[in-house]
């Protein structure tokens, strides 16, 4: 089935504005952000790595993205952290100490560790001090 020049443009510019989105997770690199978006054609991603960060269609999607909900939008949604966490800390260059605290980290994000609520707990009374005293059978004996 061949496509026609309308489906093709509208097919470029889907492509384009997920580059955008992936771009956007990681302004530094827009390679990795090709190469998220086409994993299985590495001459593709280079070409979209070295081409659409210039592009005047990723640069418009990319803005309003950030415009949307007051840039809130292309932070890192929990599990994206959650999985960039993992990643690091099974890297070859992390330490154990490292390790052992980013799996703490991992396991509060992903709820494994039941959050304790906090309670102020305050001794000082301003009533008057009342001692208790329970019966017992040995009482009836006195």
């Amino acid at each position: 089935m061949a496509w026609s020049a309308e489906e093709l443009a509208a097919e470029e510019l889907r492509q384009k504005h997920a580059f955008a989105v992936e771009w956007a997770k990681s302004p530094d690199d827009p390679y990795k952000a090709a190469y998220a978006l086409f994993p299985h054609n590495p001459n593709r991603a280079l070409l979209a790595g070295a081409k659409w960060p210039a592009d005047p269609d990723v640069l418009a999607h990319k803005e309003k993205l950030q415009a949307e909900n007051n840039g809130m939008g292309l932070l890192p949604t929990k599990a994206d952290l959650a999985r960039s966490l993992w990643e690091r800390a099974h890297s070859k260059l992390t330490s154990d100490e490292d390790f052992t605290k980013m799996a703490k980290l991992y396991a509060e994000i992903m709820d494994f560790v039941p959050k304790q609520a906090k309670v102020n707990v305050s001794n000082n009374s301003e009533g008057g001090k009342v001692i208790q005293v329970v019966a017992s059978d040995l009482d009836q004996d006195l």
